[in-house]
């Protein structure tokens, strides 16, 4: 793969032009990573709000019809529907994997089949989430598996 990059000070907005021989999944990747640069999450903890980037969140959960959401260590409240957030994330590597949770896809280091025709996914923090049966396809699919 070959980049190049040409600075030029009367350009006023930054373009990315990607030349392909074809679509790959590794260029998807590499796009919906860049879509992540400088998106943030808002979240509240301990009264206080916070601005989390998005590729910094390991997953979305609706607990008693409030949302929040994870990261490596903290975990923060929103004020978001879950249905927004899958909304707005749908360009992204985030897809939901149950009723009530919305996970992260770049933050899964595995998967393995469970029972009833379900997965456990295990991300990076080592944390354990259920993939439901309605949504295993798809994860997989997401997943090249």
């Amino acid at each position: 793969m070959k980049i190049t990059i040409h600075e030029d000070p009367s350009i006023t907005e930054t373009e990315i032009l990607i030349k392909c021989a074809q679509m790959t999944d590794e260029l998807r990747d590499m796009i919906a990573g860049m879509g992540l640069v400088g998106h943030t999450f808002a979240g509240e903890r301990q009264g206080e709000t916070f601005f989390i980037p998005i590729k910094d969140i390991f997953y979305f959960e609706s607990v008693d019809g409030e949302i929040f959401f994870y990261t490596e260590k903290q975990t923060y409240k929103s004020t978001a529907k879950l249905y927004q957030i899958e909304q707005s994330l749908q360009n992204l590597k985030f897809a939901r994997i149950s009723k009530t949770v919305i996970a992260n896809l770049g933050k899964m280091r595995s998967i393995k089949n469970s029972e009833n025709s379900r997965l456990i996914a295990t991300l990076t923090n080592n944390e354990k989430l259920l993939v439901s049966r309605q949504y295993v396809s798809e994860i997989k699919r997401k997943l090249g598996v």
